[in-house]
């Protein structure tokens, strides 16, 4: 299954020249389909973010009011979970919206979400 997922990656640009032929405009509406889901992509994850932050302050906050040493423990194990999950959302952000494409355009000499 991995093999198959890897395969439509790697060939996604191979596949718009395989559906739409020489048509310009279909080729044009796709990439301007991919753009707004990236477009829409950036705004997600800025709201999810801003909530990560948010709940890394509550934390800490409920960090520096604990009075007893496993309510520190506590949320101080909840505090590096978030952190740990808002660096890996970032580097897999960071992953798919420009490594990836680059790579792809590297291997294969399409490019996916921009103009051909």
């Amino acid at each position: 299954m991995l093999t198959s997922l890897l395969n439509v990656v790697f060939n996604w640009g191979g596949y718009f020249d395989t559906i739409f032929g020489d048509n310009q405009d279909a080729k044009d509406a796709a990439n301007q389909v991919f753009n707004t889901v990236q477009t829409i992509l950036w705004i997600i994850i800025g709201i999810v973010g801003l909530a990560a932050v948010v709940y890394a302050v509550y934390l800490g906050i409920q960090l520096a009011r604990a009075e007893d040493q496993s309510k520190r423990e506590e949320a101080k194990k909840h505090l590096i979970t978030v952190i740990i999950a808002i660096v890996v959302t970032l580097v897999l952000v960071i992953f798919f919206l420009y490594l990836l494409p680059a790579i792809l355009q590297a291997f294969q000499g399409t490019t996916v979400g921009g103009q051909e």
